[in-house]
Parts: C-alpha cells; sequence; structure tokens
C-alpha cells in the first residue's frame, strides 16, 4: 500500500495526539504529586514488534525503556497470550525497566480480532518498599535493598483483576493508598489508549493501520539518515567523571566514541568504569534511553519521536559497566548516571555538530526523599490520634549550558529529568515540610561570550520531628563541573546542607542516606549552574 506524504504526516500526529491523551489521563488520575503535579511518568504506543509509533512528551529519561521492557515481556508472556483487557505489570531493571520505582504498564489493542499495537505507561511511585522511604538508595549494595521488585505478569487478565498481586503489593510499600491509585491512573491512560486507536484503526482499516506505522518509520530513518549525511566521516571521544561518595571517593568515568559512518551513528561506551556496589549503575534500558535521546536533541529535535529515528544508530555498551551492570547489582539511584549519559554523548556531539550543540548542562539532579509519621496536632486530630505516615520528594532544577547564539535556560531540569518542580503549596499540604524559599542563584552559570543559566536554591524546614530523609546530587567538585565549550568557563557547583536547631550549618556529601531530622531543621539544595560558551569578551 502506498502511503503519501500528506497522509504519513496526519497519521503520525494522530498517533502522537493518543500518547499525549493518555498522558493528560494520567495526570489527572494520579494519587501522588511526583506524578500529577511532577510529571515524573511516560505514555506512549508501540507496534506488535515493539517498536515505538509515538511517544508523549513528558520526560525523556523513558524514550527508550518501553520496546527494551516489551521484548523482555513477551520472552515471559508469550504475545500469543496477550488478550483483549489484559494488562502486562513489571518493574524489574534486569528485564528492561529502569529502576523498581518506575512501574512499567503494556496492554494490547485488538481491532477486528487482530493484535494491531499495544498501549504503554510509566510512572515512578513515590515508593515501592526497600530501606528507606521513597526506596532509593546511594549506598544499596544489591537490587534486594530496593523494594518490591515485580516481574513479568498479568495485572489484569481479560479485564479481571489480579487480587493476590494487588494485596501483595499493597503490603509492600509505604502509601498503598497512593500506590493503587497510581496504578488505577496508569490502567486508565493504557485504556485511553486502546479507545483511541481502535478509532485509528477504524479509519484505516488494519492493514492501513499497519502501513502508516511503516512509513512514519521510513520517513523519520530517512530524515535521520539525511542529517548524519552532513556530519559523514567524523569522529570524536569525550569522557566526563561523577561522583561516587556512595561507597568510594574514586569517581566514575563515562567514556564515549561516537563514529559516523556509511552505516550510520555508532555509539560504543567502551572504557566506562566498571559497576560498583552501590545504587549509581545504570540499567541497559536507561542507557540506551538516554543515548537515543541525546542523538536525537542534536540532530532530530523537532521530529516526533519514533523507531525509524533509532533505526541509524548502533549502540554498545559493554556488560558489567555502570552503563549495563550484571544483576543484582543495585540501580535504584541510577538517574544520576543516566543523566550522565546524556552528557557524556552531547559532549561528543558536539566536536560533530558544533552550531547545534551547548556546552555542559548541570546533570546535578537534587533530590530529596523525607518520610516518617506526621505528628503535627491537626494531622492527630484528623486520624483520631493516630500519626498518618507520609513520603514526600522534590527534585531541583540548575542552569543549562550557553549555546553558539545565546546564554543558557536557567532553572530548568535538563537532559532525562524534565520534571518539574514541586509547589510549595503542594509540599506543605501533603506533608509537615515548609518550602522557606525558593531561589535563583544569580552568577552561577559560567561565563563566556554566552553565559551559562543559572541554578536554583531551595530551603525547607520539618515541620515535625522523627523524620528520616535520603537524597542525592552531582557536579559538587570541580572536576565534576558542567564543562565549557570554546573557552567558556565551567557552572558553579552543587551542595547541599542542612542547619540543625542549634544553628549550626553542616554540608552534606552528595549522597546522603537514612539521615534524621527534627522540627524547626532545615534543609538547603543548591543545584549546578550551566556553563559557558566562548571566551568572555571575545
Amino acid at each position: 500500500m502506498k502511503i503519501d506524504s500528506v497522509s504519513r504526516d496526519v497519521f503520525q500526529h494522530e498517533a502522537v495526539s493518543v500518547a499525549e491523551e493518555m498522558s493528560v489521563a494520567l495526570r489527572r488520575s494520579a494519587f501522588s504529586a511526583i506524578i500529577w503535579d511532577m510529571i515524573d511518568y511516560a505514555c506512549g504506543l508501540l507496534d506488535v514488534s515493539g517498536s515505538t509509533i509515538a511517544q508523549a512528551p513528558t520526560i525523556p529519561a523513558q524514550l527508550g525503556i518501553m520496546p527494551t521492557a516489551f521484548r523482555h515481556m513477551i520472552r515471559h508472556i508469550p504475545l500469543e497470550d496477550w488478550h483483549e483487557g489484559d494488562v502486562i505489570i513489571c518493574n524489574d531493571p534486569y528485564l528492561g525497566c529502569t529502576h523498581t520505582p518506575d512501574i512499567v504498564l503494556f496492554s494490547p489493542v485488538h481491532f477486528e480480532g487482530k493484535l494491531i499495537a499495544i498501549t504503554s505507561t510509566v510512572a515512578h511511585h513515590i515508593d515501592v518498599g526497600g530501606y528507606v522511604p521513597g526506596t532509593e538508595s546511594a549506598t544499596a549494595l544489591e537490587i534486594f535493598a530496593e523494594g518490591l521488585r515485580i516481574p513479568p505478569l498479568k495485572l489484569m487478565s481479560k479485564g479481571v483483576l489480579n487480587e493476590t498481586f494487588w494485596k501483595i503489593f499493597a503490603r509492600n510499600v509505604r502509601d498503598p493508598k497512593a500506590s493503587l491509585g497510581d496504578i488505577n491512573a496508569q490502567v486508565a491512560a493504557c485504556r485511553t489508549g486502546e479507545r483511541r486507536l481502535k478509532e485509528l484503526a477504524a479509519k484505516y482499516g488494519a492493514d492501513g493501520f499497519k502501513a502508516h506505522v511503516a512509513a512514519v518509520f521510513d520517513y523519520s530513518e530517512a530524515f535521520v539518515r539525511s542529517a548524519l549525511r552532513g556530519v559523514a566521516a567524523q569522529q570524536a571521544r569525550a569522557e566526563i567523571l561523577i561522583e561516587d561518595e556512595a561507597t568510594s571517593d574514586d569517581p566514575m568515568r563515562l567514556v564515549v566514541n561516537v563514529t559516523v559512518d556509511a552505516q550510520g551513528l555508532a555509539i560504543d561506551f567502551t572504557g566506562s568504569s566498571a559497576q560498583r556496589p552501590n545504587g549509581l549503575n545504570n540499567p541497559f534500558a536507561s542507557t540506551i534511553s538516554m543515548t537515543h535521546y541525546a542523538v536525537k536533541v542534536v540532530f532530530t529535535p523537532d521530529l516526533p519521536q519514533n523507531e525509524g529515528c533509532n533505526r541509524p544508530v548502533r549502540i554498545i555498551i559493554p556488560e558489567g559497566t555502570i552503563l549495563n551492570p550484571k544483576e543484582p547489582a543495585a540501580v535504584s539511584v541510577r538517574h544520576l548516571t543516566q543523566q550522565a549519559v546524556a552528557d557524556v554523548v552531547l559532549k561528543a556531539l558536539s566536536q560533530i555538530a558544533p552550531e547545534a550543540s551547548t556546552a555542559g548542562c548541570q546533570i546535578s539532579f537534587p533530590t530529596f526523599v523525607i518520610g516518617g509519621f506526621d505528628r503535627r496536632e491537626k494531622m492527630l486530630a484528623q486520624n483520631g490520634g493516630d500519626a498518618p505516615y507520609f513520603v514526600v520528594t522534590d527534585i531541583i532544577g540548575g542552569g543549562m549550558g550557553a549555546s553558539p547564539t545565546q546564554d543558557g535556560i536557567s532553572a530548568v531540569d535538563t537532559h532525562g529529568g524534565n520534571c518539574a518542580i514541586l509547589s510549595a503549596e503542594v509540599m506543605e499540604t501533603t506533608a509537615p515540610v515548609r518550602v522557606i524559599a525558593t531561589r535563583i542563584i544569580e552568577g552561577s552559570g559560567g561565563k563566556g561570550r554566552h553565559k551559562g543559566g543559572d541554578a536554583i536554591e531551595r530551603e525547607y524546614e520539618m515541620l515535625a520531628s522523627g523524620l528520616v530523609i535520603s537524597g542525592y546530587t552531582q557536579q559538587t567538585h570541580p572536576e565534576t563541573a558542567p564543562w565549557g565549550l570554546e573557552g567558556g568557563e565551567p557552572g558553579g557547583l552543587a551542595s547541599v546542607h542542612l542547619v540543625r536547631r542549634n544553628g549550626l550549618e553542616e554540608t552534606l556529601g552528595s549522597k546522603f542516606v537514612a539521615v534524621p531530622l527534627e522540627q524547626g531543621e532545615r534543609l538547603k539544595l543548591h543545584a549546578a549552574g550551566g556553563a559557558g560558551w566562548g571566551k568572555a569578551g571575545s
């Protein structure tokens, strides 16, 4: 079937609109602020081979997750056993997922008795059990310390809920009401996608639907290959360091070699550090995801993401490294390392396509989770004298690197994150934590002909005692700071501080786990600034 260019493009945008409607359904149905306020989730559509048809533009970190996870799912549950009304669930990082808090759902879409597509959602759950509130622990030695690991199984079978799983899951998380509500929101998003895809199939017919998908893939592949022809026969190498400071003072090294040749783009991570006994290891799927992100933002920033964009890209990730660890390595704090994957690939691509690149961005990603019992009088009164348990998180942004044409953007969550800062009102109504101040740190961006974007600092006050905080950041040392280009200066460093009740201020390391907090104590998070481009005054 021959598909003309107008019909192809209309279909592509129709598919994207389905994913975006799924996104709205999930966000508006979710119980947890990390989803409905911070936007830490993704929705997408796959064909029956697991190739991405379309994805809603929420969190780039999930760009490569769904296809990788799907191909593991069908090894455990063959596709012929995916029936109308089924929903498959998994969160296992060693079966194509990311880290245990990111729960992945798939639902099959049937039309006229034939499987034509898959809808999928990924959402970060505020807690799935484990050693600390929020599950993520930089000092975890094995994945067994990182909460409940869900193998591929049917959450729903022909529309009937798996009550046994439901009970097991609820018993192993700190906020079962919110977590179960968030799973239901993911199901609602999948069902929304099912309905809309059936409408598309009715419009085009089953064969026409398949032909349009193929045409979209072919066009995207041709577009990427055309972009690569402009930089053909080039090579580049880059490396960066990121802090460990969970189990070692020695930094971790990410190395990448990039080659543009007749076959496309080869990206080889050989030379990167071996996996470590901590939660900073990055699962294979997350490395794939952020590599595709880096290629996309340089060569096809305006093209809707689908499998065709990835066809020209070959990725080599040696097993046993921090970018492809062997089970049962811990991975819960993998976000810091996957941000570094994007950073190092972009650093290499800046040598190949400098006009489409920026200087180093903040990948500091200052993050914390606080959990405990809310023993404020008003909460005791509302709960019959019992103190409710809460878990709350926040992520703050920093500076984007400058480009050859303009200054970097301030106060953004760059690369794989794209998460929103938690609104102060939401934090203060859901947890005994007050946001004292949110500031842009003037001058924290690196100097240059174009200066880097400035960072955020945020300060919090504890309103109850007996709380526990865990968190992390990066880029707290000069050797890990955002890197300048063409003589631009590095971005300012990140930091974390605690102000105790006696007024003394202490600096926390870049990784902190299960630190006790008391009423009146304050936490200060300071992100990194973006780096500058070009020599200042030139």
